[in-house]
């Protein structure tokens, strides 16, 4: 019996991480143990909650009468078991087998978690879900990594589930005083104002769980120190660049760009100038690793058909507007950028599922004006819903140029009704020639289930 596994397996219990928040991620009824299941993969950033997901799950197997003895948690992460190899994966089964003595014909319930750190897990997992009776639970940060080696050792046999940071319908729902309520489809006006506080501190602080109660200069200092851990580990390291600096220096840009398009011709123009000579394959590349590490995504132009290729640049946007902030310059606020990255995320748990490109942005043939988002499936050569955010449209002017893109996008896609998210403001209806434009404040909408 490998002694440090042993101490790894003992030590753990789901009391030192109680109060366990849910979290509005659903990963389905819990299938029964058998050999060749199905195996439910949970991805996401680091430190975006995917551990107290599981702990969740197993939470919920045994508040439905599952023993412990038939519950493995390992976190692969942990240093103290050092390089981490299928022989691994198997002496902690074997280890735990030793510990419980489980009744082999129930099964277990098998959670391993930051399972990317095992060289070869794919075939390792292969095997085990082949020869076990088993329900196996994955975490991983990479989801190109996870989804290539799912799709090459498992063939249709996992489901893979993201986990972003906190929603604001999440934050909202911890809340001692607005959580009771935050399924109220009528919000009175006193609570209103504090959704709309609620609203602005979410958008500053953001959504990762370990910021939630700390004071601004730990929470910022926190945020940063992720972004460091996703270049060094996830990056740098997985991915073998050899230039950390730079990586750093184009995180930091990125994170700048939130919510704006991404030039890459730009980007290296002004490495360039900063001393930090490189190329745009590169840059490429390393973009690819920043997004397969889910610091950011990018985000397209809609195209009216699969085989047109735009020159269009793709939109940035982080994977949490709290982060987005942390890595500013100080001084810097843009909120309205992250107003709309925070609307693009939930967007994304919304379509999580669906065919990539799902989610778009939309620029109208007559006079290019852009629209947000554009939400549908590309195989339909439309979309079906179009969306604007705005800080706010109390300016004229603003107002003016928010709706005109979408009276025009609506025109040209035949759609009918438009969707206006506002950060401050009232909720209000705009008709134009038999076309609806429906304004939503931000807090609202982010409730809506």
């Amino acid at each position: 019996m490998n002694q440090t596994i042993a101490q790894i397996l003992q030590e753990f219990t789901l009391d030192n991480y109680r109060p366990i928040i849910p979290r509005a991620l659903d990963l389905g009824a819990p299938l029964i143990p058998r050999a060749g299941n199905l195996v439910k993969v949970v991805t996401g950033m680091r430190r975006s909650g995917k551990s107290y997901r599981l702990f969740q799950e197993m939470d919920a197997l045994l508040n439905a009468g599952v023993p412990p003895k038939r519950i493995c948690y390992i976190n692969f992460e942990d240093d103290r078991l050092g390089a981490v190899t299928a022989r691994t994966g198997d002496e902690v089964i074997d280890t735990f087998r030793y510990l419980n003595a489980p009744d082999e014909r129930e099964g277990l319930y098998l959670f391993f978690d930051e399972l990317q750190e095992m060289e070869g897990w794919g075939r390792w997992l292969r095997r085990i879900v082949d020869t076990m009776r088993a329900t196996i639970y994955v975490s991983g940060s990479s989801s190109k990594m996870l989804s290539s080696e799912i799709a090459t050792e498992f063939r249709g046999r996992a489901l893979e589930f993201e986990l972003l940071p906190y929603s604001f319908y999440e934050v909202v729902r911890t809340d001692a005083v607005l959580g009771p309520h935050v399924d109220d489809e009528v919000q009175p006006a006193s609570r209103r104002a504090l959704l709309q506080a609620r609203l602005d501190a979410y958008l500053e602080r953001g959504g990762f769980p370990a910021v939630q109660q700390l004071p601004k200069p730990q929470a910022i200092e926190l945020l940063q120190s992720y972004v460091r851990r996703v270049v060094s580990r996830d990056v740098v390291e997985r991915h073998d660049f050899s230039r950390p600096r730079l990586a750093t220096a184009v995180a930091h840009r990125l994170m700048a760009m939130n919510a704006r398009e991404l030039s890459i011709r730009k980007m290296e123009n002004d490495l360039r100038s900063a001393g930090l000579a490189t190329g745009r394959g590169y840059l490429s590349e390393l973009i690819g690793a920043f997004e397969e590490a889910y610091l950011l995504f990018q985000v397209r132009e809609a195209s009216r058909a699969l085989t047109e290729r735009t020159t269009s640049m793709p939109k940035v946007y982080a994977i949490d507007p709290g982060l987005a902030l942390a890595l500013s310059r100080a001084g810097a606020s843009e909120r309205g950028q992250r107003l709309e990255e925070a609307v693009y995320l939930e967007l994304r748990r919304r379509s999580f599922g669906a065919r990539e490109g799902t989610i778009a942005t939309h620029r109208t043939r007559k006079h290019r004006y852009e629209v947000d988002f554009a939400v549908g499936d590309t195989l339909d050569e439309a979309p079906v819903q179009l969306i604007q955010v705005a800080e706010s449209v109390e300016n004229a002017a603003t107002a003016q140029r928010e709706t005109r893109a979408l009276w025009e996008a609506l025109d040209e896609t035949g759609l009918d009704e438009g969707l206006l998210i506002v950060g401050s403001g009232e909720a209000a209806v705009y008709e134009h020639d038999g076309k609806r434009i429906r304004q939503i404040p931000a807090w609202s909408w982010f409730l809506r289930r």
